[in-house]
């Protein structure tokens, strides 16, 4: 008798912790959908599309694309007065014009997928395991400018069905709907700097569509605890041409925070790159390669420095 008793104790106790979790997940997914369809709404925008959801180094696993296919549902069914593009045929767009969309979405990308998909803003974001939680973030990004018009944050339970999904990677990562699946590959640096346990490793440098030069650095807290970084932009943090002419920074973005010539603080978890990205603009047309000197606290008055990044097109 107390071993049925015991057996019908635990069942309840699971079923209940199920239950709990399932519903955490589902309320702050309809959160920020909500959020987002709000934002949408108030932009005035009538036609957008969910892309793939990546982690911060722009990889897509399949916890990324389940994420914002759940989005893609439920922003459709918000009822706000817009039209969502159905996934599906998103993909059958990007296949008819060949072509795939990595994991970072710059102003020309934004710009282009605007016109062939016909959508004036993208719904984006971002996925980070966070201890028991997994970090969502999101972003909604007007085709026109390739300005961000709406963010918002939240976290899901970390269950072992999304530990399994997280884990999934998908081979370029690029196009809604594709099933081919492969590890993660980690982003090469083009060049690396090391300070007060925190690695610095310069992505890639590009021209974006407006003739300004966009750096994308990956930032790793390599202690075991999590740590604050604050990065400043402005005449702090400075872009160096080949050619010996200097650039301040017209726009930082660390984390999900975006400043024009202030400083970002942010918090860095051990062993988890975040993207930062900065925006200079009056760049030499001609130049080949750039030195990235990032002001950074709490080494205060010292410079991480990456040299020698080539400037690709």
């Amino acid at each position: 008798m107390r071993k049925l008793v015991f057996v019908i104790f635990v069942s309840l106790t699971f079923l209940l912790s199920y239950s709990g979790v399932s519903t955490a997940y589902e309320n702050e997914i309809r959160s920020l959908s909500n959020a987002m369809a709000d934002n949408i709404a108030k932009a005035g925008k009538k036609r957008i599309a969910v892309v793939d959801f990546t982690d911060l180094q722009g990889n897509i696993t399949e916890l990324g694309r389940f994420i914002a296919e759940e989005f893609s549902v439920a922003i459709a069914g918000a009822g706000k007065g817009f039209e969502v593009v159905d996934r599906t045929h998103l993909k059958t767009i990007f296949t008819e014009h060949k072509l795939a969309m990595s994991g970072v979405i710059d102003p020309a990308t934004a710009k282009k997928l605007g016109q062939i998909a016909g959508v004036d803003a993208l719904v984006t974001g971002t996925i980070t395991p966070f201890g028991d939680s997994v970090r969502i973030a999101v972003k909604i990004l007007d085709t026109a400018t390739a300005k961000v018009i709406g963010a918002s944050s939240g976290g899901i339970p970390k269950t072992k069905a999304i530990e399994e999904l997280l884990g999934r990677g998908i081979e370029g990562g690029t196009i809604p709907g594709s099933t081919t699946t492969s590890p993660p590959v980690k982003p090469k640096a083009l060049a690396k700097f090391e300070v007060d346990d925190f690695t610095f490793e310069a992505r890639s440098c590009k021209w974006s569509s407006e003739g300004k030069v966009l750096c994308f650095v990956g930032v790793i807290n390599n202690q075991a605890n999590t740590r604050y970084l604050s990065v400043y932009g402005g005449n702090d943090t400075l872009l160096i041409d080949n050619l010996g002419n200097q650039y301040p920074t017209s726009e930082i973005a660390f984390g999900t925070r975006v400043e024009k010539y202030s400083s970002i603080r942010q918090a860095v978890p051990p062993d988890i790159p975040m993207n930062l990205s900065l925006l200079f603009k009056g760049v030499a047309s001609n130049a080949t390669s750039v030195n990235l000197m990032i002001y950074i606290y709490p080494q205060e008055g010292f410079r991480a420095v990456l040299r020698n990044i080539p400037l690709s097109r």
